[in-house]
């Protein structure tokens, strides 16, 4: 058995057609659906890259792995190392700095790791998905058991779908993003923009989403072709969502903007499908599902058993905003404290469907969750139910504090995209 994770970065739930949103972004995955098991309650464990990919690589809770922007991640803790110890070889291929390059040691368990390239793409073009599918094809086209990650950066800001995909932005969606800055939160949250022109941004993000579904298909056909697929364990989810807008349903709770800080669902519902090898009947899971069960469906897997990412609590948490991005803050926003606040968060199987009980700082509620883009009018109520879900969460210790900075190439990519 091979295992192959796609993450689709930045994808969340509620943008995929595969779930009901009208533009068809995701045509592949809908396919894909009729021979494999679609989670229609997956939840991210954070709301941006680093620690979700922390947790997606160990199945720890991003309250339990604690790793953050100045932090490692302890050796010898992920799926891939498991793989490796069972005599895979392990790649990874992703244009996100954070997974591929940063001090924080997500990319130590693998012995290929391909990132952007020097000098083969003009200043300013980045390589987008088929560039690493293409890759990633090529190494396990030389391998006969091999475990890979596959980061697709295609929908993270900026959003720059290519134009065979882009059916849903105009010229005047890429003037907008053009002139903003590419950390556009801030003058978002500061009043400097209005919150609706998030719409044109949105309308490239659907592009974005719809080339990422097609790097997708592309590799799909080509595991098929090579006579690999039945043989592949394929798990296609992303690692959080992005936020355009949506109202935060708590009190002191801003409206989200990218990704990092808020916990509505525009960054927590997001898409999973898992194919085991051999699948043949689609499948369609309701419950509550969690991107911490990954490690553990993979080797469920790799040693002939079957389990599930359905879980009868699945948690998520909001990292405290530190450093620069706090600064940026500060300077940018005229009340800076409601961005700073904890946040954790519980999704529980009902009769009534998922429900999430959530706080904000020291405000506590509950919302019914019946779909991806659809919540409920919040309830005042359910801070006993939360503590407890988060009380048996200890400290998992596989944090190295204090890692270092990262490489002023790494911090150059990481600027493309955002975060620097």
């Amino acid at each position: 058995m091979n295992l192959l994770l796609v993450v689709l970065d930045s994808v969340r739930a509620a943008n995929c057609s595969l779930y009901g949103y009208p533009r068809q972004t995701t045509p592949t995955l809908e396919s894909l659906a009729d021979e494999a098991t679609v989670y229609e309650q997956a939840r991210a464990p954070s709301n941006w890259s680093l620690p979700s990919h922390v947790s997606l690589f160990t199945g720890l809770q991003t309250s339990a792995h604690r790793v953050t922007v100045h932090d490692a991640l302890e050796p010898g803790h992920t799926v891939w190392d498991d793989f490796a110890d069972a005599g895979y070889d392990t790649g990874l291929f992703t244009e996100n700095g954070f997974v591929a390059s940063h001090p924080a040691g997500l990319d130590e368990p693998f012995d290929t790791v391909v990132t952007v390239p020097d000098g083969e793409y003009p200043e300013g073009q980045r390589p987008d998905g088929f560039y690493y599918a293409d890759a990633m094809l090529d190494w396990t086209s030389e391998r006969d058991e091999w475990a890979a990650c596959l980061n697709l950066m295609d929908a993270h800001r900026p959003y720059q779908p290519a134009q065979e995909y882009d059916h849903w932005g105009d010229r005047d969606a890429r003037r907008l993003q053009a002139d903003l800055p590419i950390r556009w939160e801030f003058p978002v949250h500061g009043g400097d923009v209005p919150y609706w022109h998030l719409s044109g941004l949105e309308s490239l993000y659907d592009g974005g989403i719809r080339q990422a579904d097609a790097v997708l298909g592309t590799v799909v056909e080509r595991l098929r072709a090579r006579g690999e697929y039945d043989d592949t364990l394929l798990i296609v989810c992303g690692d959080h969502g992005e936020g355009f807008g949506e109202f935060g349903r708590l009190s002191g709770q801003p409206r989200a903007a990218a990704h990092i800080v808020p916990t509505t669902e525009s960054l927590l519902h997001v898409p999973l499908v898992v194919k085991r090898p051999r699948q043949r009947e689609g499948r369609t899971v309701t419950d509550p599902a969690a991107l911490t069960a990954i490690p553990q469906v993979a080797n469920a897997a790799r040693e002939g058993h079957r389990t599930t990412c359905a879980r009868e609590q699945v948690l998520a948490s909001k990292q405290p905003v530190t450093g620069e991005l706090r600064r940026r803050y500060e300077s940018a926003v005229t009340d800076p404290g409601p961005f700073f606040r904890e946040s954790r968060v519980v999704y529980e199987q009902t009769p009534s469907g998922v429900r999430k009980t959530y706080s904000w700082g020291d405000a506590v509620g509950t919302v019914q969750v019946p779909r991806a883009g659809s919540v409920g009018q919040p309830s005042d109520r359910g801070r006993d139910r939360l503590s407890a879900a988060f009380r048996p969460v200890e400290a998992a210790g596989v944090r190295q504090v204090g890692r270092g900075e990262p490489a002023d190439e790494t911090k150059e990519q990481l600027a493309a995209l955002g975060y620097f």
